[in-house]
């Protein structure tokens, strides 16, 4: 029986893998973070999700800056000698635009407020991480290698 009356419910339709990961993103919108947008793109450019519809910003403007990013990141990580990318943080007077690495193959980026403290823009991301690990598959990948920032080792074992 459903909840409301006697009729059982119907099965809830199945989301396509955009969908889940986009309800994911939708997730990160915490007041405290201001959130203008939210991107999901592989090192190749490509968009696999964004938040909120495209109708409301252009994820591919966000994704091609979050591919500037990238490759200034490395450029830097390179000069200095960083070690292992784990996130870039650029701070502008209008927002701030993180980009922070899922595992070899993917980016979360995120548009958000000037003053969005970036621990809550963290935890936020922290909060939406097994969805998207399990959106994104990423437990059944043999060579994935996950940001340690995330993911404890071992936090994506099948249990």
């Amino acid at each position: 029986m459903g909840p409301v009356g006697n009729k059982p419910m119907a099965a809830q339709a199945t989301l396509s893998r955009e969908s889940a990961l986009s309800s994911a993103l939708s997730r990160l919108s915490w007041p405290d973070l201001d959130l203008r947008w939210a991107t999901l793109v592989d090192y190749d450019g490509f968009l696999l999700a964004s938040y909120p519809p495209e109708g409301q910003f252009d994820p591919t403007q966000a994704a091609a800056a979050t591919a500037h990013m990238l490759i200034a990141g490395d450029r830097a990580r390179k000069e200095i000698e960083l070690g292992k990318w784990r996130f870039t943080l650029m701070v502008g007077s209008e927002m701030q635009h993180l980009a922070v690495s899922i595992n070899r193959e993917c980016v979360l980026a995120i548009g958000m407020g000037p003053m969005a403290p970036l621990g809550t823009a963290m935890n936020a991301v922290r909060e939406i991480v097994p969805e998207l690990a399990r959106d994104l598959d990423l437990a059944s990948r043999r060579y994935t290698e996950t940001n340690t920032i995330l993911w404890r080792p071992g936090d994506l074992r099948p249990k």
